[in-house]
């Protein structure tokens, strides 16, 4: 995946475009005519992306940027009557070119976004849903939704634990019988509790450690109060 960015104005925006593409894998960058040098500025907001930006591809028209590529998508906030202006939400985008080899997400300028002839040079229009109250968001901001929406399932979320196996989630129902038996409940309470905890952790999204950490809380309840009782 290639990221251009057609005339960009500020270079604090194109070190913060360099950083949400490493965030997300995307190492291609490529600047159309930059109106402004990378400073000092752009170094400091890529922050670890600093690679991205020293490797970033600078070209004097669109056509050099996506003469190699197989599918250009040209982002835009103003939707209209024309097919250039009928785009698609990045969910779609992203569906659209599961097949497809390399891709090229274009971006406007920060004070005009993408005409329309350059808009034409792309085979695919897409728009970030927006509130109608302020549709158009900052540069590098519709750079990190899109690459969210294009990359989304490819990186894992390292939870708490493994997902926690049914014998667990008894482990800690028979737990809280336990407490409930310490607490001098009677039997109807006991059963619509270990019901109620059933139930709950059916539709819960538990891990094993968190099984085990209530496991801990409800057994040590539990000796408390028998250890008061015999006391």
């Amino acid at each position: 995946m290639r990221v251009v960015l057609v005339e960009p104005k500020y270079d604090g925006n194109v070190g913060h475009v360099a950083r949400a593409m490493k965030n997300f894998g995307v190492k291609e960058l490529y600047l159309v005519r930059p109106r402004a040098e990378l400073t000092e500025v752009a170094i400091a907001r890529a922050m670890h992306a600093l690679d991205v930006l020293e490797n970033a591809v600078i070209v004097n028209t669109l056509e050099e940027a996506l003469e190699d590529v197989e599918v250009a998508v040209g982002t835009t906030a103003i939707e209209g009557s024309t097919p250039i202006r009928n785009p698609l939400p990045p969910w779609e985008v992203r569906e659209l070119l599961s097949d497809h080899g390399k891709v090229a997400l274009v971006f406007g300028p920060e004070d005009r976004g993408l005409r329309n002839w350059e808009l034409e040079m792309c085979d695919v229009t897409m728009k970030i849903p927006t509130s109608e109250e302020y549709p158009s968001m900052n540069l590098s901001h519709a750079v990190a939704v899109t690459l969210y929406e294009m990359t989304k399932g490819e990186f894992e979320v390292n939870t708490y634990g493994r997902p926690a196996t049914k014998a667990e989630k008894e482990a800690l129902v028979e737990a809280l019988d336990g407490l409930t038996r310490a607490l001098n409940m009677d039997p109807t309470r006991r059963f619509y509790a270990r019901a109620t905890l059933r139930r709950f952790l059916a539709r819960a999204r538990c891990t094993d450690k968190e099984i085990k950490t209530l496991i801990g809380i409800f057994e040590k309840s539990r000796k408390l109060l028998e250890g008061w009782r015999r006391g």
